[in-house]
């Protein structure tokens, strides 16, 4: 969960439809018991921590953001996103601050400090520092074991994230002495769990930070994938000649050269995972052209709201 802190302080979820207005002290009633706990205990510390707030108009002040993570095994990680310290009183009255914070916090498993250099107005930076414990937190999805780092995607709900992996790996079918590839592959949450089966497996992913856990993630589980980093669009996958590809892209979907490898290329196979449905649709307008839908699942993934994870196998269509 991410909450926006504004420039007066407050914390929360913003209102919907207005991006400048912060909803004081709401926090998401569908997360983890765990993170609306440690929402609470930030909230309190940042009434009393003494730095400045972030303004999104005159891009003046520090504290942006506070990012929640936790997971199944019970470990949490907390990310505090602010912009540069000006000198370096700010930057030790900062570290200071959030030292304390972790006294607010006792049960957390990692507090990281993250700086954005930019303007954007995100809860993300390029910059992260470890203040206290552990700089990553550990999920076990199936047999599975994924460490994940601060600014690294992976599945949201954990519940549910056993039924989207089992569809996938149902969707794959049989990969003995089959080539698999792993598009927008991320932490390696498909590939690492595929990895076995196959004869080979890639993964493609454009975050760094997410192959080195991905890596990482392959040595925990001794799943033997072959991970770079790479944009999509601009590399050519071709030459690993695979016979089913995973496609898990962001919620803008496929980049318009990444949609037109897929129809060149033609690899045998496609499962697609997809959490816009109507980009997936639009997209299949081409896709069409090559392949047929055979199987399709919807997956809750985000319960309590209009958005779902859907799973398609794609056959390419016969000579």
């Amino acid at each position: 969960m991410d909450f926006t802190i504004d420039f007066e302080g407050r914390i929360g979820l913003r209102e919907k439809g207005k991006w400048w207005r912060v909803i004081d002290d709401h926090p998401c009633f569908l997360a983890d018991e765990c993170i609306e706990t440690l929402f609470a205990q930030i909230r309190a510390w940042i009434q009393t921590c003494g730095l400045s707030f972030y303004d999104r108009k005159t891009h003046q002040g520090l504290l942006r953001a506070a990012v929640i993570r936790a997971t199944t095994l019970g470990q949490t990680l907390i990310n505090i996103v602010t912009s540069a310290p000006v000198h370096h009183e700010e930057e030790q009255k900062t570290r200071e601050a959030l030292h304390v914070l972790a006294k607010f916090c006792p049960t957390l498993t990692g507090l990281v400090w993250t700086i954005n250099h930019t303007d954007a107005d995100v809860s993300f930076g390029d910059e992260t520092h470890e203040i206290v414990g552990q700089p990553f937190i550990e999920e076990r999805i199936g047999q599975a074991t994924y460490r994940i780092s601060p600014n690294a995607f992976f599945q949201t709900n954990s519940f549910a994230a056993p039924l989207l992996l089992d569809t996938v790996s149902s969707f794959c079918g049989d990969l003995t002495d089959k080539t698999l590839l792993d598009l927008y592959c991320g932490t390696g949450f498909f590939s690492i769990a595929l990895a076995h089966r196959a004869k080979k497996t890639i993964g493609i992913e454009l975050s760094t930070e997410a192959i080195a856990d991905a890596k990482m993630n392959a040595q925990i589980n001794n799943a033997p994938v072959e991970y770079l980093a790479a944009p999509t669009e601009q590399y050519d996958w071709s030459v690993h000649k695979a016979d089913v590809v995973i496609l898990d892209p962001p919620r803008s979907g496929m980049h318009d050269r990444a949609l037109a490898d897929i129809i060149r290329i033609k690899p045998p196979g496609i499962v697609y995972v997809s959490c816009n449905p109507k980009n997936f649709a639009r997209e299949m307008v081409q896709l069409e052209q090559v392949y047929r839908v055979e199987e399709m699942m919807a997956i809750d993934m985000f319960p309590h709201t209009p958005h779902v994870e859907l799973v398609s196998k794609l056959v390419a269509h016969s000579p």
